[in-house]
Formats: C-alpha cells, structure tokens, sequence
C-alpha cells in the first residue's frame, strides 16, 4: 500500500473507524507488531487506541491500551531532562558550569552541561562499551580517550554519551539516584503509577517485547533494550525508562500547564537557536520538527518532541495544547525489520491532517542545507544567485547561514531584478557592489554570468523567493544562469523555497512566446511551479542535450495546496510592490492591469491590491462582473491619488492625479482565481469605457500571446473563454516536474 491510498482523517473528532484503520495501516506498511496511539489536549482525549500484537514470538500476545513499552530515548527528556531543570530551578545546578565541575573527568572540562542538553558538546553518538564496562563511570572512562569531534556549542551532533554524562550530574546534584529522584519527583507527584526503570516481573510480564537479542542471547522482554543502559544496571541518562501511554498523557498535560517545570522555564528550554548552526535543538527536546525526518512530529513552529529506537515518540505543541505519542516496538523481533520512519509519519501524517489542516512549519531548501550540516557544500566553491528574500526560518540571510560553515567559499554572488537587498524598482537597472566577494547584478548591463567567472566553481547556488507568476523575472535570471552553467559544465543546486500561490491551482494561458524576461518558458500564468521545479522544468525541456546537473534542496513540510500564509514563514517583500502575500496572490492577475491604461496600484500602499483611473467609473464595472469569478474576494469602489514613492514607484501612471478605482480584498485565499477576476474585471472595463480603455503593447507580452487580447476584443463569452484557455492545462499538469506531493491538477 502507497502513502497515498490511506485515507486520513479528516478532522479531530473524525469517526473512530478512521483512526483504527490509520493504525492499522501505520502497522501494515511498517511491517511493525503493534503500537499504542494517544491524541490529547489539556481538557480532552481525542484517541487512544491499541492495536496489534505487543509479542509475535514465541507467542502470539495481543497489545493492550496500558501495555507499557521501553520508551528509549525518551528517556533523555521525559526522565533526565526533567530532573536537570527542575534541580535547576532549585539552584542546585547551573547549566552553563563546566561538566569537570560536577563529574570531576578532566577531559570534560570545555564541556557544559548546556551543551551536553543541546547535544552540541562534540562528543561521539555512541559505541559499543556494554561488552567491557558494568557501571556509568567506567564506561565514561573510556570515551574521555577519544577527542571532541569539534568546538563544543558550535555543531551539532545526536549523542547518548551526553546524556550518560547528564544522569550522572543529576544524581551527583540531587545526591541520589537517577530512578529515584525521578520517582519522588517527577512520577510520583504527577501520578504516574506506570512509570518506571528496572520493572519487576509482574510489570514486565505486561511489556512489549524488544528484540531478541543477541548479545544477551534472548528475546528481551521488560528489561532496557539498549545495551550500554543495560550493563550498567538499567538506569542511564539516555535510556532505560519504561511507561504506558495513559501515563506519558499525565505527564503532557501537567508539562503543557505549568505543573511540572515553571512556564519562564520552558520559554529558556525552546528558545531558538540553541546552537547557531542547529536551529532544532532545544534544551533536550527536539523543537520545530521536520515531517520529512523519521523523529515523528507536530506541524507547529512551537512543537517539541522526541522519540526512542524501540519505536516510541511524543510530541507536544505549547501553542494549541495538543499533544500526540506513539508508542511501539518496531525493533520486535528483529532490528532487521525496523521501519521507524513509515511508523511514525503515517501516524503524525494524520494527526496534522485531522488538527492542522491549514497551517504547517514549513521548511526552505536553505534550513535543510543547514539541518544537513552543509554536507552538499562543505568543501566546495560556490558562486550564488540570490537577494534578500533567501533567508532561514529564523530571518537569518542566506550569507550569513553560509558563515555558519566556514568550509563553504563563495567565490561570487549575483542578484537577480531589484538587487541584491530587494530595494531598486521593477525595471530599474541594478549596479554591481563591492563587498568581500564580488556582488555582480544580472539586471542591468548584463543578463548572465561569464564562462570565466564561473571556472574553478564546484556547484552554482541559487535561492531566491518568487511569487508563482510567469511575469516574474527571477526565473529568467536562473534561466541565463543555468545557461552559462551548461556550458562552463558546473553543476547547479536549487535550494527550494514554497511558491507563495500554491502549486494546486494553474490559471493563464501557456505562453507562446517565450522570449522575454517577464513570460520565460511555456507554462501558464499561475505555473504552480517552485522555483526548484522550474529549474527541472528547464533542465528537462531546455538543456537536455548539454546534460546539466540540477539537484534540489527541497522543502519540508510544504504541499502543493499550501499557500504561503500557511507555511508559518516570515514573508520578506520579494520585491519593493509586492509587500504582502495576498498582493502576490493578486498579481497574478492584476500584473495584466499594467498592458492597459489602468494605474495597478503602483504609488500606494497597496500595490496590485487596487486599480483605477481618472476616467473609471468602478461601481458600474463592479456590477458587471460575473459572481463566479469574484470567489474568495470582495470589491468596493475606492477613490485613491498615486504619487511617487521612491524605490517603490518613482513615476506611476496618473501620478498625482485622482482616480477612482477597484480595492480588491481577499476574504478566502483559497478560493480566489486571480486571472479569472481580472479577465472579468477587463471585459467589464471595456464594456462601461469603450472609447476610454486602451491596450499596451506590453499586454501580449504579459499574456504569453495575442490570443488573450484578441479574444477579449471579439466579446468572446467569458465562461467560454475561462473553459477554452484552462483545457490545455490538464496536459501540462501530467508532464510539469513535481517534487512534492501530489497537486489536485486544474480547477474545473
């Protein structure tokens, strides 16, 4: 079974029968025994469900909703973490004092307990000292012979000897046991009868099995999986702790509300960046997850969350109080057949499906180059197409994402229309800078790099931020780019970044004509592309033969259906008048006001968001606009003066003159079909203003042909019209490149 064919759910309080079978769909395609699912917020329990086996081998015994699973690395956050902040708020214990100060190791010394929570602290992951060690400290004995990989605090590195290291603090701090203190503290106050390290047989007899495992030469049921916990008696810092999801759904609730660690101390454990160059790394939560990584996740900015081997998971969301766990033994019977990724995200899958249906925390092709630690550019020479739009989800510029990885050269920087800084006029031509590398800007006197300034690059960068028009030049820039590219033989990588109007909805014409700056290829006006995809749209139907290589930092957690007021991303003005998402969602049709003698806004606040003219009458043109076409919208008749607004609109047309105009303003993003409206808007025009409205030359290029105009002028019915130009666009959508999941294709 696909990803595809399962059927999610569609809403919180979705018919049981639907979450029942996501689970047993979750276990099917996994090929995992059983699992226990828990969806919760602070006043309700919106599922929890078991189902499966919790053992397979050598009897078949089924799972139950209070089947208590080894938790892993939950562990690190549940039990240690927890028990580090709250000696913290004790004073007992001081995040950033050295290690050395409290486990007396002399090669801890450059390490703090900060980093160690952050995992930042340059130590291995892990290795395989069960075999020669039976306590903590020997075991940290040890890894003091092998060097820190790096500085400690400035990478980022998954460790469980940090944690190791952890639990012996907080026993050290707390003078006493890690299971103890956590029992009298922790589990104890909150009621969590079910929580435990070293079950006893009784407890144990209820567990989900492990794996059969081969250093201990049995099947493990009930004792810690994780062999290095194992040796040294069952109680560590990264593993250990078994529990049952009624309980961990304590324990969220009492986390989200306050009642276990104080609210100005969360706020510190999930401020970020923790680590410059890891921006998903709190205080020993996992924060901001990514859908496209195996770690389960909550598509929320203010998520944090964490997850075991063994095949468990927790997530919580500060902001809307829910919280969703997973519970499950996908290493039973045999590590060889452990799909943790599939389990968990056809999980989570549905639960942002049902809870987060028009929000998400997407991520740029930049942020994955960076949770990646730039292993697709470390080491290599760079030239970079970029400006000021190309930042982190954090608004960190993509220079100074790139500083952040000091084996990464650039060699050269160009800036496409507008500037490097997004601040010169549509049109204007743009000076190259000087700066520490050469500042070279491909809308003026030239059009594309030299063959000469590229020799000696390894791979050509480019990230910049369109708005989903054809009229929008940054394409034709990486278009000139991938040219010289193709020649010169140098590899391009395109780091991805969401079209702001979606990749579902496809409107316009295919163009014709294809030659100018503002219509770059074949595809419709609303293309629905990213600019990742138009960079393989152009490898696939441009230089095929020359046989460039174009690879894609692609995003996360953006759909097709996804506009950008979704994506839970700072919006930087990609240019001077397009200052809002809806003003880019507009353009995509009110851009064609500008082949007109119309005023499209340029000279307000609000660019492509109004139009007018001295001789407009607005409310006779409103009340000739069919309903249909004015979905997701509202017009209301304006009277507005455009003036010059430097950097912006210098000399607009009808400056300083009054006009009455049309405010467009969108009520259901959605909904609205830009070209649509303004092909409307323009038969209406013509209709109340015969002898007044006038074409531009500009208006074909724009349109990709005359056809659009010529079928205007003959009267052409407009639902007739609207019908002929979108046929075509079933046939593009099958063939167009898409990266992501599927697009519902043309609306009908």
């Amino acid at each position: 079974m696909s990803q595809q064919q399962i059927v999610y759910p569609s809403g919180p309080d979705a018919d049981p029968s639907v979450w029942n079978a996501l689970l047993e769909d979750t276990l099917r395609v996994s090929k995992s025994p059983g699992g226990v699912a828990y969806i919760g917020d602070l006043q309700k329990t919106y599922l929890h469900e078991a189902s499966g086996l919790r053992q397979i081998t050598p009897a078949s015994l089924p799972v139950q909703k209070d089947t208590p699973y080894d938790l892993a690395s939950l562990t690190k956050v549940v039990a240690t973490t927890t028990a580090l902040m709250l000696l913290h708020e004790a004073g007992q214990l001081d995040l950033d004092r050295s290690v050395f100060h409290y486990l007396p190791i002399p090669a801890f010394e450059p390490i703090t307990v900060r980093h160690c929570l952050t995992h930042s602290a340059g130590l291995v992951s892990g290795l395989p000292y069960y075999k020669e060690s039976s306590t903590i400290d020997e075991m940290l004995q040890r890894y003091t012979a092998l060097p820190l990989k790096w500085k400690p605090g400035t990478r980022w590195l998954y460790s469980d000897v940090g944690f190791m290291i952890l639990g012996r603090i907080v026993e050290i701090a707390a003078a006493d046991s890690l299971d103890r203190f956590c029992v009298n503290r922790i589990f104890t106050p909150l009621g969590m009868k079910d929580t435990r390290f070293n079950p006893d047989a009784a407890y144990a007899a209820r567990c989900a099995a492990t794996e059969k495992c081969p250093w201990r030469k049995k099947l493990v049921v009930g004792q810690v999986h994780d062999e290095n916990a194992y040796a040294v008696g069952g109680v560590a810092g990264h593993a250990g702790l078994f529990s049952t999801a009624d309980d961990l759904a304590t324990f969220c609730r009492a986390y989200l509300s306050g009642k276990v660690l104080k609210p100005e101390t969360l706020d510190m454990m999930m401020k970020v960046p923790q680590i410059p160059a890891w921006p998903w790394q709190g205080l020993g939560w996992q924060v901001d997850p990514w859908s496209t990584k195996n770690s389960g996740f909550l598509p929320s900015r203010t998520a944090f969350g964490h997850s075991g081997w063994t095949g468990t998971s927790l997530w919580m969301d500060r902001a809307s109080g829910l919280f969703a766990m997973q519970l499950g033994n996908t290493c039973h019977p045999s590590r060889a057949t452990r799909n943790n990724e599939e389990f968990r995200r056809i999980f989570y899958t549905g639960v942002a499906k049902a809870f987060y249906p028009r929000s998400t925390n997407a991520h740029s092709g930049l942020d994955r180059v960076l949770r990646e630690d730039f292993q697709d550019l470390r080491g290599k020479k760079i030239a970079l197409l970029t400006h000021h739009a190309a930042v982190d989800q954090l608004g960190r510029g993509i220079l100074d994402v790139l500083a952040l990885a000091p084996e990464v050269t650039i060699s050269i920087v160009y800036s496409p229309e507008h500037g490097l800084r997004g601040q010169a006029e549509a049109g204007e031509s743009v000076a190259s800078e000087k700066a520490k590398y050469p500042v070279v800007s491909l809308y003026g006197d030239r059009k594309a790099p030299s063959t000469k300034e590229l020799a000696g690059v390894d791979v050509f960068v480019v990230d910049l931020q369109d708005v989903g028009a054809r009229y929008y030049t940054y394409a034709a820039t990486m278009k000139s780019c991938m040219e010289v590219c193709a020649q010169a033989r140098v590899p391009v990588l395109v780091l991805d970044r969401p079209n702001p109007v979606g990749g579902a909805v496809l409107e316009g014409p295919i163009a014709v004509n294809t030659s100018s700056m503002v219509c770059w290829g074949a595809v419709p006006i609303r293309h629905g592309l990213t600019m990742g995809e138009i960079a393989l749209h152009f490898q696939k139907t441009i230089f095929a033969k020359q046989k460039l290589r174009v690879s894609v930092s692609a995003l996360d957690a953006w759909t097709p259906e996804r506009l950008f007021p979704e994506c839970s991303l700072p919006w930087l003005a990609p240019s001077p008048n397009i200052p809002t998402a809806d003003a880019a969602l507009l353009y995509v049709g009110t851009c064609l006001f500008e082949g007109t003698n119309l005023n499209e806004g340029r000279g307000t606040e609000t660019p492509f968001e109004v139009f007018g003219a001295p001789w407009l009458d607005p409310k006779k043109v409103i009340g000739q606009v069919p309903a249909p076409v004015c979905a997701g919208c509202k017009l209301e008749a304006i009277e507005y003066t455009p003036v010059s607004i430097p950097g912006k609109a210098s000399a607009p047309r009808y400056q300083d003159e009054h006009c009455d105009g049309i405010r467009i303003t969108v009520i259901d993003a959605a909904a609205v079909r830009p070209f649509a409206l303004v092909v409307g808007l323009i038969s209406a025009i013509r209709r109340a203003h015969p002898r007044k409205f006038q074409w531009e030359k500009s208006f074909d290029v724009l349109a990709g042909s005359s056809a659009l105009r010529e079928s205007i002028e003959q009267g052409e019915p407009l639902e007739t019209l609207l019908a002929r130009i979108q046929a075509p666009l079933a046939a593009y959508d099958q063939e167009r490149p898409k990266l992501y999941a599927e697009a519902v294709g043309p609306p009908a």
